[in-house]
């Protein structure tokens, strides 16, 4: 299933779309340093588009253009993913600016 996605900025996107794996705490009596460890997908089909950006007027040789509101993102859930988290952020563009085939 397609979904379009709009979030208020990437880092709303990343805390919804990703989790982090591999994180150590410090731990100073061991000697061990903390580590962030790394960003694994939710999801395995994300297409980030990031802003928008629509024509206000301008020329054709000299556009103006305006961003609109919000970080947007494509994901194409498959069967055995949960894609319920994904329906808070829902839209339904009247002409999407990337679409799955």
């Amino acid at each position: 299933m397609n979904m379009n996605l709009k979030f208020t900025d990437e880092a709303a996107a990343k805390a919804v779309l990703y989790r982090t794996e591999g994180a150590v705490e410090a731990d100073a009596e061991q000697g061990i340093e903390a580590q962030e460890g790394y960003e694994v997908a939710n999801f395995r089909n994300i297409d980030t588009i990031g802003v928008i950006y629509e024509r206000t007027g301008g020329t054709d040789e000299e556009p103006v253009m305006s961003a609109l509101d919000g970080w947007h993102v494509n994901v194409f859930v498959l069967p055995d993913e949960d894609g319920s988290v994904l329906q808070a952020y829902q839209v339904f563009p009247a002409t999407p600016v990337r679409t799955w085939a």
